[in-house]
């Protein structure tokens, strides 16, 4: 059997658009094409400055993905997560330039990730997300985050839907084109339903745009300002968690598992391709575990 042979070499920076050029032929989102340009582009400067000069994407080896992964660590003080996230970008780049036959291996193929410590998530109660809202003081923004703690969807999901998207009578938001190309459709309840109905009733203001969350000046609620008014809005109420717009659908899901809800149900709604994904929201907090052996009577 013959050993496939690179045709041709190809310098790191050339290959990175051809690389995010193959990601967006997938219909992978501007969010994470950005994310794997930005982790990419970090390990060709790398090792540009290691090697003095350009580098050729046959020239990497395992040893150099080692040594970044070392350098993120220890110089970096990059986080276990963060480092990971950007293993996986590089296995998938090398991924690309070997079905493109630019290298003959994917050098990140065999590469142990970093181990992640466990650790509590942090997630809202029903109080703490009924005081959050309530402090929020601009209209839109504060329906926007009662759509996103109702419903569990990503805060790029919430920004990108439109008011076709929204369906108030039969009660229910279709997410379009969500992580990995994917279309759900989540039920909202009746509480929702009438909230919204007061939103687009009272305070969504005039304008052209059809994304459903509109701000007059801009037609679109960006992910930056949402995540600033919520930080305010814990500030007015003395929450101490370090709270994001992820932390709402978090807590979604808490607070469905706390219902007993089915695990399949979650990841449904959730939008998650694999029941491992939706596994990390099945924390196990202290009074659940002293509440199990309360009930041990042997």
């Amino acid at each position: 059997m013959k050993t496939m042979i690179a045709t041709e070499s190809m310098l790191l920076t050339k290959a990175i658009p051809l690389f995010l050029d193959w990601l967006k032929a997938r219909g992978m989102r501007d969010e994470t094409l950005r994310g794997y340009k930005m982790d990419v582009s970090q390990f060709q400067r790398w090792m540009a400055e290691r090697s003095n000069g350009p580098v050729f994407v046959d020239e990497v080896t395992l040893s150099h993905v080692e040594g970044f992964v070392e350098y993120l660590t220890n110089e970096r003080d990059s986080k276990p997560r963060t480092i990971n996230r950007k293993i996986n970008a590089l296995s998938t780049f090398f991924t690309c330039l070997k079905k493109k036959k630019l290298v003959q291996e994917n050098p990140v193929e065999d590469l142990e990730r970093v181990k992640v410590p466990e650790s509590e998530r942090i997630y809202l109660n029903k109080e703490e997300i009924e005081a959050i809202i309530g402090a929020i003081k601009h209209p839109v923004v504060r329906y926007f985050a009662m759509m996103m703690a109702h419903t569990g969807i990503r805060v790029t999901e919430c920004i990108n839907l439109t008011l076709n998207d929204v369906d108030l009578e039969e009660g229910f938001v279709q997410v379009v084109n969500g992580k990995g190309g994917k279309n759900r459709r989540v039920p909202m309840n009746k509480q929702l339903v009438q909230h919204m109905k007061e939103y687009l009733d009272k305070h969504r203001p005039p304008t052209d745009s059809l994304f459903f969350f509109a701000l007059k000046k801009t037609g679109t609620v960006s992910e930056q300002y949402f995540n600033r008014l919520l930080k305010e809005a814990c500030q007015e109420v003395g929450i101490q968690k370090h709270v994001t717009s992820h932390i709402l659908r978090h807590s979604f899901a808490s607070y469905l598992v706390k219902k007993d809800t089915h695990v399949a149900v979650i990841q449904r709604l959730l939008g998650h391709a694999s029941l491992k994904t939706t596994s990390v929201y099945l924390h196990v907090q202290q009074d659940d575990l002293q509440e199990a052996v309360n009930r041990i009577d042997f």
